[in-house]
């Protein structure tokens, strides 16, 4: 018997449909109370640089900035006067006197490394940097 008419008939086609059209409101309930998040992968870097002017010596190390597709810094750590990003090979692509105007630059993928400025009274200097792809 058909449940909308009261006539008999092809009830059972119309309770297929009622079915599935029950289960396709449950899929997009849950589908909308769950919404799937997508996150950027974050990755670091840092630079250092240490200079011994008795001896007339310098160390540098840190980390490099890779980024496997175009990225964007999300965040600039220490850095008080600002720093330089170099390409891999050495080629200056900005600078910041201000660290925290970096914040936002987009970069291209590639691989960078961090150069902080050194000051004349503060001879030790370090600047990390967070970027999102």
């Amino acid at each position: 018997m058909n449940m909308f008419s009261g006539k008999p008939g092809a009830s059972s086609g119309n309770f297929l449909f009622l079915q599935s059209a029950f289960a396709c409101l449950v899929v997009m309930v849950f589908a909308l109370a769950y919404p799937v998040v997508v996150q950027a992968a974050e990755v670091s870097a840092s630079g250092t640089i240490v200079k011994r002017d008795t001896y007339h010596t310098q160390s540098e190390w840190g980390t490099k900035l890779v980024l496997p597709s175009e990225g964007k810094i999300a965040r600039v750590m220490d850095g008080t006067y600002g720093f330089d990003i170099k390409t891999d090979a050495g080629i200056q692509i900005a600078s910041f006197l201000d660290p925290q105007q970096a914040v936002g630059m987009s970069l291209p993928a590639g691989t960078y490394i961090l150069e902080p400025y050194v000051c004349k009274r503060h001879r030790h200097h370090h600047i990390e940097v967070m970027a999102t792809y």
